[in-house]
């Protein structure tokens, strides 16, 4: 089959279907349509995401919190509180699609275990109050981590049935001019798949619960700190003239102090927008594609 699209449509939709091969496919078609938000989500796909933040809401799972009794063993908690059994149980989850697929397949019993930090373990035992310090650990359905796999595949063929319906198909491994402007129209953003991502800070001062849907949510400046790091390190990979690196550098500082004086969310949002359009401008499409995941994400 010549047509890319019409090929990867043709993959997908095949028994056995390789999603880390899909991927790479998507990839090369976006990167070749100039798509630098959705081709950055197939790079997070395929890399793994930066952080829970950055997670569209399919890649959200809900586990069993489990304590070890020394008499019983693993035992189910019960949580009274919704609220606090939705922080404490769901989870975003980071890694790559293959070692998701790797982790789904190495499941004991159907399960994966999530740990816990020192600092989470602490906070458990002061919820439970049991008479002597017990650990804890989230069991989360192994069919959760398939269920990914899943909305990985119906995404990208959503996406390229939307391609092939404005006449992009990409004859001969080529695009032509106008399938690049035509594509340039088509939505990139994966939460309108699978609805908003809103962050919420947990009981724990170092730990972040993610819930999706139209919750309320309490700002979180560190998550924007990290994703100021990670901007700063892809910068460092990008080939742009002194005077741009020397702009994004200012604004990233800028940022920084903003942060460190708890400003309110809409400066900030301002400032990193910004910074991507200026990446925009110097032709760093995929940098720039990564600000506004990070300002959708966090925002």
């Amino acid at each position: 089959m010549n047509s890319l699209v019409l090929g990867l449509q043709n993959e997908i939709t095949r028994s056995g279907c390789d999603v880390v091969n899909v991927l790479r496919k998507a990839h090369l078609i976006s990167s070749k349509l100039d798509l630098a938000q959705f081709d950055q989500w197939t790079q997070y796909e395929l890399n793994g995401y930066p952080g829970p933040g950055y997670c569209p809401e399919y890649r959200k799972v809900r586990g069993v919190l489990k304590a070890l009794n020394p008499y019983r063993g693993w035992i189910p908690t019960v949580i009274q509180n919704d609220d606090f059994e939705k922080k404490i149980c769901e989870r975003k989850i980071v890694n790559s699609i293959s070692e998701i697929i790797s982790l789904g397949k190495s499941s004991d019993d159907g399960w994966l275990i999530c740990e816990f930090s020192g600092e989470q373990l602490e906070y458990l035992n002061s919820l439970f109050k049991p008479p002597v310090p017990m650990t804890y650990k989230l069991y989360i359905p192994s069919t959760s981590i398939a269920d990914i796999e899943e909305k990985v595949k119906n995404t990208i063929l959503d996406w390229t049935l939307k391609l092939e319906a404005e006449g992009i198909v990409g004859e001969n491994m080529v695009f032509s001019e106008k399938e690049k402007n035509c594509a340039a129209g088509i939505p990139q953003t994966i939460n309108n798949f699978f609805g908003n991502t809103s962050i919420i800070t947990s009981p724990s001062d170092h730990v972040q619960i993610i819930s999706g849907g139209e919750n309320n949510i309490t700002f979180s400046y560190s998550a924007v700190e990290q994703a100021v790091d990670e901007i700063e390190k892809r910068l460092l990979k990008e080939r742009l003239s002194n005077d741009i690196t020397e702009r994004a550098n200012e604004l990233l500082s800028d940022i920084r102090s903003e942060i460190e004086n708890k400003s309110k969310p809409n400066v900030l949002k301002s400032l990193l927008a910004g910074l991507g359009n200026i990446l925009k401008d110097a032709g760093a499409n995929a940098l720039s594609g990564l600000i506004q995941a990070i300002i959708q994400g966090l925002f």
